[in-house]
């Protein structure tokens, strides 16, 4: 083992990081631009993809962020404390659960599917601000990563509750918003820390 500058204990050479960071980058951004996108769409604001492409996107986007979170927690679990290790069992099954739920509704068209990916993604959000939490109490990098995801739930909400409350974007379907973008680019700030760090 060796240490960082900032106490974070890692692996001195753990097989596949750059690949699994490069994940995490992807699948991070991807889901920040298909919340995004998602929420245009519903506005009319762009037809360039259509529900069918987003949806379809969403498995890709899930699976690659699982990637970079499998590989940041090779590297990096050493350090975690117990509220860390809680948080990612919980973000992992949320995520996992968001897949299978999301693959069965765009390869099987079960409609349950998409019902299961919404209540999984939410089991997510908890778990990844859980986890964020756990990692800025750890002292374990990269600490901005870790606190996007500790606010992706809390600020990312209220942030976007009150764009819709105070008329500036007037829909309420504007509140999954902030916890998506936060999530997504606490992911891919891990995945960068993780492709750099190598």
């Amino acid at each position: 083992m060796s240490r960082s500058g900032s106490g974070t204990r890692t692996e001195t050479n753990p097989r596949h990081a750059g690949t699994a960071g490069v994940a995490g980058v992807a699948g991070g951004l991807l889901w920040a631009a298909l919340v995004v996108l998602t929420f245009a769409a519903d506005r009319g604001v762009t037809s360039l993809l259509w529900y069918g492409t987003l949806d379809a996107l969403t498995p890709l986007a899930l699976a690659l962020m699982g990637a970079g979170l499998a590989g940041y927690r090779a590297r990096t679990r050493p350090a975690w404390g117990l509220l860390a290790t809680a948080g990612f069992a919980v973000f992992g099954a949320g995520l996992l659960g968001a897949l299978a739920g999301s693959t069965a509704y765009v390869v099987g068209e079960i409609l349950a599917g998409w019902t299961v990916s919404v209540w999984a993604y939410s089991l997510a959000l908890v778990g990844a601000t859980t986890f964020g939490l756990g990692l800025l109490r750890a002292g374990v990098e990269p600490r901005a990563g870790a606190g996007l995801l500790a606010g992706s739930l809390p600020i990312g909400a209220a942030v976007s509750l009150s764009l819709a409350v105070s008329g500036v974007v007037p829909d309420e379907a504007v509140v999954p918003v902030g916890p998506g973008v936060l999530l997504g680019v606490g992911v891919a700030a891990l995945g960068w820390w993780l492709w750099r760090s190598e």
